[in-house]
């Protein structure tokens, strides 16, 4: 689906790992400033990872505002407010860190609002930039 507008806001932070793997999901920045996997729900989320930097240092370009795509952990529903989650929901994969699921607990750190439904774990999303904890 297209969405009007197509304003947003990119930056580039050096990234902590290799992050090829991580595209499309949540990121965070760590005590280094170098960009990272937003590995849980309690984790402060940056934005989305947009490229798929492939060593350390290498830069990482991350969506902090505006539409995004989003790989969802989970299915997921329109308007749901999105969090990280550690593992994927399906397989139990710690390669589904970084992840969307619906946030669920108080405590959460949001992302992100979904903009349309996915049918399930490692389906991507359309979503909404925002940032802020339950």
């Amino acid at each position: 689906m297209a969405y009007g507008g197509g304003d947003y806001i990119d930056i580039s932070l050096p990234a902590a790992a290799d992050l090829s793997t991580y595209q499309y999901k949540f990121m965070t920045v760590d005590a280094n400033g170098r960009g990272t996997v937003a590995s849980a729900a309690t984790t402060r989320i940056l934005g989305i990872l947009q490229n798929k930097p492939s060593a350390v240092d290498a830069p990482a370009r991350i969506r902090t505002a505006g539409i995004s795509k989003l790989v969802g952990g989970a299915a997921l529903a329109e308007g749901d407010c999105l969090t990280s989650t550690p593992i994927d929901a399906t397989s139990g994969s710690a390669n589904g860190m970084g992840t969307a699921a619906a946030a669920t607990s108080i405590g959460c750190f949001i992302g992100a609002i979904a903009l349309a439904a996915t049918g399930g774990s490692a389906d991507i999303a359309d979503v909404l930039l925002t940032r802020y904890q339950i």
